[in-house]
């Protein structure tokens, strides 16, 4: 009797054993360097193949496929006037890992103006401005030899600041770069 129930007690310890190992992680890797990891009940943000940016919990991870439980934040009026967020309950969503092509940048994510473009799209209009405006203000000809390159000078700054936007994006792609497996 004493071995039967040992022998149980082993085998029941050695079920629950094996069913803690079936855990399936989702790696968001930066050149093959995990740099955050998905397990159930992970809040997750990402942009699904059709564009769409899906918010939720994973419910779970298989070889291949996910289930998120979605839910959207919608922004309220409260009956004092002010502004507040309320939950919409969307549902589950299964999907192929494949059919995600990017992530969101975690929350507090810093963002500069430098390295977005954003500083670049701004002072180059306004470069241009200043100087069409100055030479108004002395009546020199607008588009003068001497003024035209200055001019062009705002126009290349402001394109460079949306090719530096561009290459810059507020969210991580998922191609050269950002890949996603399932470990």
């Amino acid at each position: 009797m004493k071995k039967i129930t040992t022998l149980c007690v082993f085998l029941f310890c050695f079920g629950l054993a094996s069913l803690a190992q079936n855990g399936k992680l989702l790696a968001l890797k930066d050149r093959g360097i995990i740099v955050h990891s998905y397990t159930s009940g992970s809040y997750i943000h990402f942009q699904f193949v059709n564009q769409q940016w899906i918010t939720g919990y994973v419910d779970w991870i298989k070889d291949d496929s996910i289930q998120v439980n979605q839910f959207a934040l919608q922004p309220i009026m409260t009956s004092f006037g002010t502004y507040a967020e309320d939950t919409l309950r969307v549902g589950p969503l299964r999907m192929h890992v494949k059919e995600i092509v990017a992530f969101a940048q975690e929350k507090g994510h810093y963002t500069s103006v430098f390295t977005n473009g954003a500083f670049l799209q701004v002072a180059g209009p306004l470069y241009a401005g200043l100087n069409i405006s100055n030479s108004i203000i002395k009546k020199d000809p607008v588009f003068s030899n001497r003024n035209l390159p200055q001019i062009a000078a705002g126009v290349v700054t402001w394109f460079l600041g949306k090719m530096q936007r561009k290459s810059h994006p507020n969210y991580r792609p998922i191609g050269k770069r950002f890949s996603v497996e399932i470990i």
